[in-house]
């Protein structure tokens, strides 16, 4: 009997910072980046979001909108293309992380796979 492979529904988060009138192109590259990475992969892009050039702040808000879909079960994690993307500084992608591994939720990277923290609840 053959093994069946769990597809897992994934959001894919587009995040480049550059000149406005780049923005799109380079999403969309980066876009094809993502797709050609989950192609092989048991994770099916359902959703997309773009930052669009907004904000760290704005990015912050999308990143609680992710959490949210999440915890409905609208989706099951969420794959970018690196972390650098999304988190301003190295305290703010742990925080990330963390956000969506305490709903239950999975993060994956292209440049650094499966994000998790290993930490073992006392109790």
């Amino acid at each position: 009997m053959a093994r069946v492979r769990k597809v897992y529904d994934f959001l894919e988060y587009l995040s480049v910072q550059a000149p406005l009138d780049k923005v799109d192109r380079l999403e969309d590259k980066q876009s094809r980046y993502i797709r050609e990475y989950v192609k092989n992969k048991n994770y099916r892009i359902v959703a997309s979001m773009r930052r669009n050039g907004l904000s760290q702040v704005d990015v912050d808000r999308q990143w609680e909108r992710i959490i949210s879909m999440i915890c409905k079960k609208q989706i099951k994690g969420v794959v970018i293309a690196n972390m650098a993307a999304v988190a301003s500084d190295l305290p703010d992608a742990y925080k990330k992380v963390g956000q969506i591994i305490e709903v239950g939720g999975m993060i994956v990277t292209v440049d650094e796979g499966m994000l998790a923290m290993n930490i073992k609840e006392v109790g």
